[in-house]
């Protein structure tokens, strides 16, 4: 990269609140400007011009990995001998990995393993900046724990199934799942884990997890887009709905500036967030979760689409319009496409795939030749 990319991508959602939005620039083009030698397929974490990734393979020797930024050096390689399914975020200068039934917190300059503890099992990670907490979330419930020294603060069983990331805000937990046998969506405090209140829902949503504003907590309720009170858990108003079909089930949702986005296998759509106005649209088919809003645009996975026929791409659009800015394109004729969501920091996209087996980034570099 010609320059060291800043600005951070700590976690799933870009932040505890899921918002998938960066306050940062996107790459002018989307070129490739350098990949790893170390495996991964899993999603990466950045901070202060450090990636974090994993190597967790069957293959493998389930490794927390660091690498530069700027040009993919490798800075450090702890090994956990661990494999399958592994969740990482980046807080309170920890690179903090759950596996299995593990939560290890590392170092994030040098690599050293600082505490271990022992959880029920883990499906998603999110951590809260302001108070260095890290959650885990599994189908058994939420449990708690200091980042600085593991200390696990408390643990509630009030939702349980959890299969999509909880999002922290301003003192509070909200969490989607399964309350005395009914899909909810449920709030707790983040101080002691004590109950606030649960809505229930139509149906646990498939896919998309929910975000929090100051607006309220959006969730993807029986495929349509709901506003709830932070405060009270009370439906607030209705974006808009997404039909029957199958292919129309939200993928992911996002929020920045009065505009929530929504991706699914049909397509792309951004909608006002007080009324539900349609802002722009696209029918391309998105074919992986996950989207990156920058400061001027919006990225995400984008399959066989006009500019790009039967090719799966990550492609840039313009936030405010959603015409094409760049794509980056995979060969066809491997089948070959991303294997983990991309995130985006300032000047960079990271992203793991299947053409290379590892960590990747599009940047403002000359395009490769073929």
């Amino acid at each position: 990269m010609p320059d060291d990319p800043t600005g951070a991508w700590t976690q799933y959602g870009a932040n505890g609140a899921n918002t998938f939005a960066a306050n940062v620039s996107a790459p002018s083009q989307g070129n490739l400007a350098w990949t790893s030698d170390a495996f991964t397929r899993w999603r990466p974490a950045v901070s202060d011009g450090t990636v974090y990734t994993t190597n967790f393979d069957p293959s493998n020797d389930g490794s927390a990995i660091a690498l530069d930024a700027q040009d993919g050096t490798e800075q450090w390689r702890t090994t956990l001998d661990a494999s399958g399914d592994n969740v990482t975020v980046v807080v309170d200068d920890r690179c903090v990995v759950a596996y299995d039934e593990e939560l290890v917190a590392l170092d994030s300059q040098t690599g050293e393993q600082i505490w271990t503890e022992s959880i029920n099992e883990v499906e998603q990670l999110v951590a809260d900046e302001a108070t260095g907490t890290v959650l885990v979330a599994s189908d058994r419930g939420i449990e708690a724990f200091r980042a600085a020294d593991g200390e696990r603060r408390w643990e509630t069983n009030t939702v349980r199934h959890l299969v999509h990331t909880p999002v922290v805000y301003d003192g509070r937990v909200f969490a989607v799942g399964d309350v005395d046998g009914s899909p909810s969506l449920a709030a707790f405090s983040l101080a002691d884990g004590s109950d606030r209140w649960q809505s229930e829902l139509t149906a646990t949503p498939e896919s998309a997890a929910p975000v929090a504003t100051q607006d309220g907590v959006i969730v993807s309720d029986d495929r349509t887009l709901v506003v709830h009170d932070r405060e009270t858990g009370d439906q607030r108003r209705e974006l808009g709905s997404f039909g029957e079909d199958d292919d129309v089930v939200p993928h992911t949702v996002a929020v920045d500036d009065g505009t929530v986005f929504v991706t699914s296998s049909y397509g792309a759509v951004a909608v006002d967030s007080e009324t539900g106005t349609v802002r722009w649209h696209r029918d391309t088919p998105v074919y992986k979760p996950g989207i990156c809003l920058g400061t001027d645009t919006i990225i995400f996975p984008v399959s066989t689409p006009e500019f790009a026929p039967d090719k799966k791409t990550i492609s840039a659009f313009d936030r405010g319009s959603g015409e094409m800015r760049w794509y980056y394109g995979f060969d066809p004729g491997f089948h070959h496409e991303v294997t983990s969501p991309p995130v985006l920091v300032d000047g960079a996209v990271f992203f793991t795939a299947t053409d290379i087996d590892g960590l990747g980034v599009l940047g403002d570099v000359p395009e490769r030749d073929s």
